[in-house]
């Protein structure tokens, strides 16, 4: 085993290409010292400097010399090129997508190294926008071009944790479409899609810039909404309601004057449902919202419930 172990190293196959293209280059260097050895072995010692040996030995060198020069210029414009393909792979393959190999530092390289790298650039191009993509898509509520519920998730854990280090206020806010059922059933659902579109834009425009908007599901939007407390998530939620309730969608089948339901709650280090605070903060709100469309919609509430549901608008 430790023979066979030997032999495989020994392969030049397992030299890999720069091993290989190395060991060329240091045996091109070598081989003008084979025919200067010969002659110095074979050829009489006081003939030496006779001019015949000396023409010899310049044609026997002068060659060799001529192709380890050559040789040895053909490794290094190849090593250089080589090296950077590795190391781009390697960066690619860590997640640096749309890593891109100067040449600039290796103005030698030949013209078929140069196509090479280029086509590697644009194929790394590729992969970026591919990865992009997947990653937009991934996060990204295909109708309403909003977050989706597995980013909210995914963001919501970082924000709310994010608060609770530094022990800021971070509040969620539960929007449901008033009677969204009948939009459909009256007018199709391409229009009940379009009204989707609609309403997340208008929730989008309410909200601060370090809002996180999502759809939760069907018709339900969540905003995270971080360093607000419970009363300032309620105004927040006051401003979504009116700028819904006065932005009207004009349709072909007719104008649809649409409200909202807001359920408000905020993060709590002693979570009553769910599994963590940020489930609990998401079940809190919901419980709101549900007090909301108990006592008349096109209002918030919040949690926990006050003696007496606010008042409609």
């Amino acid at each position: 085993m430790a023979k066979q172990s030997i032999r495989t190293r020994l392969r030049p196959s397992h030299l890999g290409l720069l091993g290989l293209l190395r060991l060329y280059s240091l045996l091109l260097l070598l081989l003008p010292a084979i025919p200067a050895g010969l002659l110095l072995i074979y050829t009489d010692a006081d003939l030496l400097h006779s001019r015949l040996n000396l023409l010899l030995l310049a044609s026997l060198c002068l060659p060799v010399v001529a192709s380890a020069v050559l040789g040895h210029a053909i490794v290094r414009a190849l090593l250089g090129p080589l090296k950077l393909l590795l190391e781009g792979a390697e960066r690619v393959e860590n997640g640096d997508y749309g890593h891109t190999i100067d040449l600039s530092n290796n103005p030698g390289a030949p013209e078929e190294m140069v196509h090479v790298v280029g086509a590697f650039n644009r194929m790394s191009d590729t992969v970026r926008r591919h990865v992009d993509t997947i990653q937009a898509t991934s996060r990204t509520d295909q109708l309403t071009g909003i977050c989706n519920r597995r980013h909210l998730l995914a963001e919501g854990y970082r924000l709310v944790n994010m608060a609770i280090r530094s022990g800021k206020p971070c509040s969620c806010l539960m929007v449901d479409i008033d009677h969204f059922k009948l939009v459909n059933d009256e007018h199709g659902h391409p229009v009940g899609d379009r009204f989707l579109i609609h309403l997340a834009g208008c929730i989008v425009t309410a909200t601060r810039d370090s809002d996180l908007t999502a759809r939760y599901g069907g018709e339900e939007f969540v905003v995270l909404a971080p360093n607000a407390n419970l009363e300032e998530a309620r105004i927040l939620a006051e401003r979504i309601r009116k700028a819904v309730a006065d932005s009207p969608l004009k349709v072909p089948t007719g104008v649809l004057n649409n409200t909202v339901s807001i359920g408000v709650a905020e993060y709590s280090m002693e979570p009553e449902f769910g599994a963590n605070i940020l489930e609990d903060m998401i079940e809190k709100a919901d419980k709101a919202l549900y007090r909301a469309k108990q006592f008349g919609r096109n209002r918030v509430e919040t949690w926990p419930f006050a003696q007496e549901p606010s008042h409609a608008p």
